[in-house]
């Protein structure tokens, strides 16, 4: 398991994360929202696996407030969830994501790729 030493929110844009390692990550907010474990963002992805309680036999109970995208990656707020985990809010009200370090880590390693990638592209 990979553990941070500092995690630094950058504004609304995302985190930058230092690891027990040394090494370091910046993560995207659009990254980590497209990324968003909870059960509502994964639905909006496509994944159906948590449908069941939400709804009834005449349909969804859930009642959906659209945001506009400025909210959805303006990140507003991180807090630790025991010693594995950082929750994080967002400005359109969601934050029930837990992104575990696990996560945190996978996604700094692909954002890594993705901006190395762009470079060797150039």
């Amino acid at each position: 398991m990979h553990t941070p030493t500092e995690i630094k929110r950058l504004g609304t844009d995302g985190l930058k994360i230092t690891w027990s390692d040394g090494s370091t990550h910046t993560i995207s907010s659009r990254t980590l929202r497209e990324n968003c474990p909870a059960a509502d963002s994964r639905a909006k992805r496509g994944d159906t696996s948590h449908d069941a309680p939400l709804t009834t036999k005449k349909g969804s109970a859930l009642r959906i407030i659209e945001a506009s995208v400025t909210e959805e990656l303006s990140l507003q707020r991180i807090w630790a969830v025991g010693n594995y985990a950082l929750g994080i809010a967002w400005a359109d009200g969601h934050d029930t994501g837990i992104y575990t370090y696990d996560l945190l880590f996978s996604l700094g390693e692909l954002e890594r790729k993705q901006t190395n990638s762009k470079r060797n592209a150039q």
